[in-house]
């Protein structure tokens, strides 16, 4: 090479550019975090009324008395009353227990890391998914939990937010990996921090007794498959002037899934519980 011929220079990279992701505001998720606290103050004053209450229990509770109310949250006789997931009620066909035991808690422990995994998780979800999304993958999910719990626990009273809760976490999962490409690093790493949650939960739940691992397999299983259908579809528009993310769908069109997700567990239902 001549001396005198130019140093050749590399070619500018075009500078990296972020397009913004269609994101609401998060709602349903405050909601859910009043009811089980409202739902937490009314079985922790349960005892108050247990000498008006008693009267009118119907015969299966024959032979309560005040003392049995006694611990409000953690008391089994409180619980089972509030719609807590017990095999031999829903046998007798109180399946909407699947539903109400989502909302109760048994202890301040319990409800505190339930409420608190729900804002840190929910929150966001709720902003990627959309308000409609997030309420029924979380519905779903903790019925799915639920009916786990009631098929593999045995005649234990079961409750809690934690299957709607993982069924959360499975959104996030099903979410994180559809688009672990396009997030690039950020979601790739979320992927993985993910998956270590989960783990993690499932360790503490295989080793810890008194929790219902069950549950938390039931909705995180089915909030993923779910959600895998069931989310934004996202689509680039107007690229040279303000490239932005929209979301080509929406969750009428994607009805089938959820849809589908109610037949399957109605069909599981029916077939552990009976008509």
């Amino acid at each position: 090479m001549n001396h005198s011929d130019p140093i050749p220079q590399p070619t500018p990279q075009p500078a990296r550019r972020g397009i913004p992701l269609p994101l609401g505001k998060p709602f349903w998720v405050y909601v859910l975090l009043a009811a089980i606290t409202i739902v937490f103050i009314i079985e922790q004053t349960m005892p108050l009324f247990a000498n008006a209450i008693i009267p009118l229990l119907p015969p299966f509770y024959a032979g309560v008395t005040p003392a049995d109310f006694q611990g409000g949250s953690t008391s089994n006789l409180v619980l089972v009353l509030l719609g807590a997931n017990f095999r031999p009620l829903v046998e007798q066909g109180q399946v909407w227990r699947f539903f109400t035991s989502m909302f109760l808690h048994i202890g301040f422990q319990h409800i505190l890391f339930n409420a608190y995994a729900l804002f840190i998780f929910g929150a966001e979800t709720e902003r990627i998914f959309g308000r409609t999304r997030f309420l029924i993958i979380y519905i779903l999910s903790g019925l799915f939990g639920s009916l786990a719990s009631f098929a593999f626990s045995g005649a234990t009273i079961s409750a809690g937010a934690s299957g709607a809760i993982f069924g959360v976490v499975g959104m996030q999962v099903a979410y994180f990996y559809r688009y672990r490409d396009m997030l690039g690093t950020f979601g790739r790493s979320r992927l993985i921090n993910v998956g270590i949650i989960v783990v993690i939960n499932i360790f503490f739940g295989i080793s810890m007794p008194g929790i219902d691992n069950w549950a938390h397999m039931g909705g995180l299983i089915s909030g993923t498959l779910i959600a895998l259908k069931f989310m934004p579809e996202y689509k680039l528009v107007d690229p040279y002037t303000t490239p932005r993310m929209i979301d080509a769908t929406s969750p009428l069109k994607q009805a089938w899934v959820p849809l589908l997700a109610t037949a399957l567990l109605a069909a599981g239902t029916f077939a552990l519980v009976g008509g």
